[in-house]
């Protein structure tokens, strides 16, 4: 299935190494995924390595349910699509844990990081509470190399949408933590479900909740 600008595959083990990399640049300096944990590390250098943990963790849990999709330009991988279908199951603390959580708890401790996981969790509140058949959109990352080229709204108009209208879906969900991506989904199709502040040792930040309806 092409897209526009990029071509997309089904993600396969050869892909790992640039598909983590791409996953790990797109999302630094996302809320979830980084700036909740700024206090809780003495210099940036071990907040990289940590953060670089965190998201190779929440990666590998991630695809062992939902399906990934990697997004090739001229045989670089510029893109990252992860989707859950109505009949994929949700992930579970065994997932992470045989993909790299015991190394985050060694670094953050047992207390933050069942914090951290509940907050995940309660990130997925609104969305989960859509009783209608849904597919979700868990993550859409761009290499940053290749940011203003139009591929992330490519991404969802050419692959997303007809991958889930071939397989006679009706709906797509997402959220998002950070201010900036809701223009984006905005401006993409998806309506606007709930905005909601949600905090992680006292520290505030936003989630947005979108559904797209298909006809």
């Amino acid at each position: 299935m092409n897209g526009n600008l990029v071509e997309y595959v089904k993600y396969d083990a050869s892909y790992e190494e640039e598909v983590i990399r791409v996953f790990t640049e797109a999302f630094k300096n996302y809320p979830l995924f980084y700036n909740i944990f700024e206090d809780n590390f003495e210099t940036e250098e071990k907040l990289l390595d940590f953060y670089k943990m965190v998201i190779k963790a929440i990666f590998k849990a991630t695809i062992r349910k939902d399906a990934c999709y990697v997004g090739l330009k001229d045989g670089q991988v510029a893109s990252i699509i992860i989707v859950e279908s109505p009949d994929n199951k949700p992930i579970g603390v065994w997932d992470y844990i045989v993909c790299g959580m015991p190394g985050v708890i060694m670094k953050l401790g047992i207390k933050n990081t069942f914090k951290f996981m509940d907050l995940s969790d309660r990130t997925e509140v609104v969305v989960r509470s859509i009783k209608e058949p849904h597919w979700y959109l868990y993550f859409l990352a761009v290499d940053p190399e290749f940011h203003g080229e139009g591929i992330g709204s490519d991404a969802i108009r050419n692959f997303l949408i007809p991958l889930v209208k071939k397989n006679n879906g009706k709906l797509i969900t997402v959220t998002t933590n950070t201010e900036k991506n809701v223009s984006f989904y905005l401006n993409n199709g998806f309506s606007l479900v709930e905005e909601e502040t949600l905090e992680y040792n006292s520290k505030p930040f936003g989630n947005w909740t979108f559904r797209m309806d298909l006809q």
